[in-house]
C-alpha cells in the first residue's frame, strides 16, 4: 500500500490546499455577507428601508402638470414663440420628465405649496419660492443630441464642431428647451 500511494502526496497537498481555500471563502462569505441578504429576492432586505429613510427628491411630471400645463410661455421675444405652450404635449421632449432636465423637484413642489397655504391663510408671502433650475447647458443637450453611431437615427444628433454655422454659442440661442425646432419642422408648418 505504502508503494502505491507514495506519489499522490502532491495531489493529497493540492487537495489540502483547496480545502483550505474553500474554507476561508465560506468564512468570508459567512462574515461579509448580511443575514437578511436573500431573504427578498437577490439583495439586502434592508435596503428597503435604508431607501424609505432617504428624503424624496424627484416629485414626478404629474406635481408639474398640476401648475404648468397651459401656462408655459416661451422665453423667445419673436411672434411665432409667444403662445402659450402645453410643455407636455407640444414638443419633441414630451417623453421626458420635466426632472429629466431640471433636476429633482420635490422641493420646490413642497415649498410652493407651503406658500399657497400661507396666503390662503392671510400671511404675508415672500419671494417666488424655490426657482426651478434653468438649464440652458450645452453637456445636458448633448448628453442625449451627441452624435453617437448606436444612437437610433431618428433621434436628431449633432456633431459639436459641425453644426449649423459652427459657431460656439448655447445650444438654447437658437433652440427652445421646450419646443425645439429643426426645418423640417419649419418646413411642415409653411406647408
Amino acid at each position: 500500500m505504502q508503494g502505491r500511494f507514495r506519489h499522490a502526496t502532491h495531489v493529497l497537498r493540492v487537495a489540502a490546499l483547496f480545502l483550505v481555500g474553500i474554507g476561508a471563502f465560506l468564512i468570508a462569505r459567512w462574515v461579509l455577507i448580511p443575514a437578511d441578504f436573500g431573504t427578498l429576492g437577490f439583495y439586502r432586505a434592508g435596503a428597503l428601508d435604508d431607501v424609505r429613510a432617504r428624503p424624496i427628491a424627484y416629485a414626478g411630471s404629474a406635481s408639474c402638470d398640476s401648475c404648468h400645463v397651459g401656462k408655459y410661455w416661451s422665453d423667445f421675444d419673436d411672434a411665432e414663440a409667444t403662445f402659450m405652450a402645453d410643455p407636455k404635449h407640444d414638443n419633441k421632449h414630451s417623453a421626458l420628465s420635466c426632472e429629466a432636465c431640471h433636476g429633482p423637484l420635490a422641493f420646490h413642489v413642497v415649498e410652493k405649496k407651503k406658500e399657497e397655504a400661507a396666503a390662503e391663510a392671510g400671511e404675508d408671502v415672500e419671494g417666488e419660492g424655490t426657482p426651478v433650475s434653468q438649464v440652458a447647458s450645452d453637456d445636458l443637450c448633448l448628453g442625449c443630441h451627441r452624435k453617437i453611431t448606436a444612437r437610433p437615427e431618428a433621434q436628431p444628433q449633432v456633431v459639436v464642431g459641425e453644426h449649423e454655422d459652427g459657431t460656439t454659442d448655447e445650444c438654447v440661442s437658437c433652440h427652445r428647451p421646450h419646443r425645439p425646432r429643426t426645418d423640417e419642422d419649419e418646413d411642415e408648418d409653411a406647408a
